[in-house]
């Protein structure tokens, strides 16, 4: 019997490193302020919100060059 899979837990809140509460960050191309969410138990998205993007990041994705390159 193959249980490679069904015995692997699944993960569904993932280990983000969220910033101190007060940080801040403007988002580079709209210039406008990312709201930081709260890690609270039952939230399982990323810790930075773009309102004009519509998007979720982390601080690794805010590092990136391709940030909110969306279109």
């Amino acid at each position: 019997m193959n249980k490679s899979n069904s015995d692997t837990p699944v993960k569904f809140k993932p280990d983000y490193k969220w910033p101190k509460e007060g940080t801040e960050i403007i988002c580079p191309k709209k210039n406008e302020p990312l709201q930081l969410q709260k890690d609270l138990p039952h939230y399982y998205g990323k810790p930075w919100w773009c309102h004009h993007c519509q998007w979720q990041f982390t601080s690794e994705d805010l590092k990136s060059k391709d940030f909110c390159q969306l279109k």
